[in-house]
């Protein structure tokens, strides 16, 4: 500002004063102040409309307008623009509340220099600068604390609540920050925490470090939410810690994300042991089927007979578990094609219900078929399908007592087949039913009852139906058994699992 012209109105209606005040600015080098004077306000208002002034020297007393009216009215008007007050006298109350009220200084006419004047305006303009900086600056961080997505609150040593924004009031069920003013801020830690919590804000205020921590916190209706807390002191300009500022969120979706991560890296891991386990078994059995008849331990042709269907039923069990993850993995990948082919569904119920008749036999329950129309064609990938239906009906095996019944129906409706799977077991828990088609669930049919399988065949039989544009669902009830019913386009009808990405 030194370098440049400072551009001032004077308004001012004793001439007297006038010209002590251009005396003044003669007194300091050439061309440091341009004055304008006017001798009322209504006139320095219309002056300052019309240019552009770097600040207003002001007689309170004017002809016009008098006392603290005179710069309420200008500042208002003009409330970029400093004002500096001429007063009459040294220890005038006015000019002392017109200070207080928005004027940045006063001289007193009479001991006006032309360095006092030029030091004054200097430090006028400056001040005033410096206002519109921290106005601005102050509405900015104003706005980052109030659109702030979390809680910010200002506390004082002892932990009384200063100051908070609206998000902290909303996490903790307050209607308003105000609401919050004066309370406790240790009170919004559980008591479990709150030990916890005293002791990081006195690490905070000892190591003079921002401390994170995660608590558990009360809502207003005694509620409870998992929070992390970041805290730092405020201290003044000697270096004396005046309070905390803390930033609380809400973790609450986080935890959730952690913990379904660690549920499925724990049903991930009982995934890979379930394999092995499944694999294994049957692969024990075929190879000791086979080392029998290699080794020419048995003679008998009959039985030779009987032991390579045993072992091809159990390479057959393999494969299917091998197709189904295999499925798995282009379900997961997006990348399931199917080999849709004209298919009578009628010769495909009856073919599976046939090559159940033994597992059937053995936990002496009856296999039926029933309402089945003389053949059911629809366009879908016969191998995927029939692998559905597989698992359905040893799942209803399984499922039933002994001497109970499972009954498989079959019909056309609406351009779609419609097939029930029917049992008359112990049926699905209301908690499992949800549930029954996500990855990983087994239900266990008994209490006593180890899971097996992989956990992945109703997931993967409802998506290869969803893929055929179709739908699988279940209706069960305790005690009562269960029904699941596909239904399914006769036409193709393309679904997003049945496309290649």
């Amino acid at each position: 500002m030194t370098s440049q012209q400072i551009h001032a109105l004077l308004i001012e209606d004793d001439p007297g004063d006038i010209l002590l005040l251009k005396e003044s600015i003669a007194d300091i080098s050439m061309g440091r102040i341009k004055l304008d004077c006017v001798d009322r306000l209504s006139r320095g208002l219309i002056q300052l409309s019309g240019q552009n002034y770097d600040i207003i020297l002001l007689d309170l007393n004017l002809p016009d307008s008098q006392g603290l009216d005179t710069l309420n009215t200008t500042i208002k008007r003009f409330p970029k623009i400093p004002v500096v007050v001429l007063s009459g006298l040294a220890d005038d109350a006015i000019t002392i509340e017109a200070v207080r009220r928005g004027a940045q200084d006063y001289l007193v006419k009479g001991e006006i220099s032309g360095p006092l004047l030029m030091r004054v305006v200097r430090y006028a303009i400056e001040r005033k600068q410096v206002e519109a900086v921290l106005r601005a600056s102050e509405a900015r961080y104003r706005t980052l604390v109030e659109t702030s997505p979390n809680g910010i609150t200002l506390a004082d040593l002892e932990g009384k609540l200063l100051l908070c924004n609206q998000q902290a009031a909303r996490l903790h069920g307050y209607a308003s920050p105000e609401a919050m003013l004066g309370i406790n801020v240790f009170k919004l830690v559980t008591l479990s925490d709150r030990r916890q919590a005293a002791m990081n804000t006195k690490r905070s205020l000892n190591e003079s470090r921002v401390v994170n921590a995660e608590y558990n916190l009360l809502r207003r209706d005694g509620s409870q939410f998992p929070g992390e807390i970041s805290t730092a002191v405020l201290r003044n300009t000697t270096g004396a810690a005046t309070g905390f500022i803390s930033i609380t969120r809400d973790i609450t979706e986080r935890k959730n994300a952690i913990e379904a991560e660690k549920q499925l890296v724990m049903l991930e891991k009982e995934f890979i042991s379930n394999v092995s386990h499944e694999l294994r078994t049957p692969l024990l059995s075929l190879m000791e089927y086979l080392n029998l008849l290699i080794n020419g331990n048995v003679k008998d042709s009959v039985i030779q007979d009987e032991f390579l269907m045993r072992a091809s039923m159990d390479a057959s069990r393999m494969l299917d578990m091998v197709d189904e993850m295999l499925d798995f993995s282009l379900l997961e990948g997006k990348r399931l094609r199917l080999d849709r082919k004209n298919v009578d569904f009628t010769k495909v119920i009856t073919d599976v219900l046939q090559s159940f008749q033994e597992q059937a036999h053995a936990k002496r329950v009856s296999l039926l078929s029933a309402a089945m129309e003389p053949s059911l064609y629809a366009e879908v990938d016969l191998s995927r399908m029939r692998r559905v239906l597989v698992k359905l009906v040893d799942n209803a095996i399984k499922s039933s007592e002994k001497d109970g019944k499972v009954l498989v129906t079959g019909k056309s409706m609406n351009g779609k087949i419609i097939i029930n799977v029917i049992d008359e077991g112990q049926g699905i828990p209301l908690e499992d039913s949800s549930r029954i088609f996500e990855k990983y669930f087994q239900v266990n049919h008994t209490p006593d009852e180890a899971s097996e399988g992989m956990g992945l065949g109703m997931y993967i039989s409802k998506q290869i139906v969803e893929a055929h544009g179709g739908s699988l669902a279940v209706s069960s009830q305790e005690g009562a058994g269960s029904t699941y019913t596909i239904t399914i386009p006769v036409k193709k009808k393309t679904a997003p699992l049945a496309k290649a990405n």
